[in-house]
């Protein structure tokens, strides 16, 4: 409920800012909330890949919210893939449904886990969309932060990505200490073994045209969650424009990460594609130097 206190705040606003707390009240209520002012539609059609692993207490939360707001702004002229990857609850039971329910949701499971990156990719493969790009099942990023970014895919960009550090964001709540700790230092050495001078590189929203995408699909190998460092990466080494863009995000809990694993398995994966890239790995040997690489990913 909007206190007398919130409506004389929201009034004293600006009216950028008056939109933007509406908005954050209405996304911590967990509210629809559609504003032809502040909404961009695109006159092309969207395909929004969700990767799920053990998502069946968040993932219809987020359908059921992404799934109004889209078919109330797009029309007919989107869609939603949702892969079920290796789970072992009703992730995959509950896609199906919604699939089932709903034309424009399609649902690829796969029994066997195959990682963040790979879950992404299948997705990429079947979608249809001109505009094609992933967000999290969490929904950590609302629809109306969605359609302001892929805006700017009508213009001289070829990507588009979340950002939860830039001026402009809008973080409403906020993840665990370590968590940020990690992202922050994670962002550091990709900026030395990269050169990517993005502020976020792990947001998880992100879209793309489909001329871009199609030029790097066959070339992704990354499977865990470096898969968007390597996407990015691909796609700046190709001469593509990618614009980083501040948007709302909130941290929602029941994440089924480990902190300190994945954190070390994204650090042997990052080294070794930076590895990939350069020119002393044409003398190594490839055979030993991938078998390490598999170890120290399964620790």
């Amino acid at each position: 409920m909007i206190t007398n206190l919130n409506v004389w705040i929201i009034s004293f606003l600006g009216k950028e800012n008056r939109q933007s707390t509406l908005m954050e009240h209405r996304y911590l209520q967990g509210k629809f909330y559609f504003d032809s002012r502040v909404v961009y539609v695109p006159k092309k059609f969207l395909s929004i890949v969700i990767p799920a692993y053990n998502e069946a207490k968040r993932l219809p939360e987020t359908l059921d919210w992404y799934i109004e707001f889209f078919s109330n702004v797009f029309g007919k002229d989107f869609e939603i893939i949702i892969v079920s990857d290796g789970c072992q609850d009703e992730t995959p039971k509950i896609a199906s449904l919604y699939a089932e329910k709903y034309t424009y949701v399609k649902h690829l499971n796969f029994p066997k886990r195959l990682g963040k990156g790979r879950a992404v990719t299948e997705g990429f493969r079947i979608a249809d969309g001109e505009i094609v790009g992933f967000v999290d099942a969490d929904g950590s990023v609302p629809p109306e932060s969605i359609c302001k970014m892929i805006k700017y895919l009508d213009e001289s960009w070829d990507g588009v990505i979340a950002s939860r550090w830039m001026d402009g964001s809008r973080v409403v709540i906020h993840e665990p200490f370590l968590r940020k700790i990690a992202s922050r230092a994670f962002n550091f050495l990709i900026r030395i073994l990269f050169g990517i001078r993005f502020k976020d590189t792990q947001c998880g929203a992100k879209f793309f045209k489909r001329s871009a995408l199609n030029a790097i699909l066959s070339e992704l190998y990354v499977s865990d969650f470096s898969f968007d460092v390597e996407l990015l990466y691909r796609l700046l080494r190709g001469k593509f424009h990618v614009k980083e863009v501040p948007v709302m995000w909130k941290y929602r809990g029941g994440s089924k990460i480990n902190i300190f694993r994945t954190s070390f398995q994204m650090l042997v994966s990052v080294v070794g594609l930076r590895l990939k890239f350069s020119r002393l790995y044409k003398k190594l040997n490839k055979k030993l130097i991938n078998t390490m690489y598999k170890v120290l990913r399964r620790l």
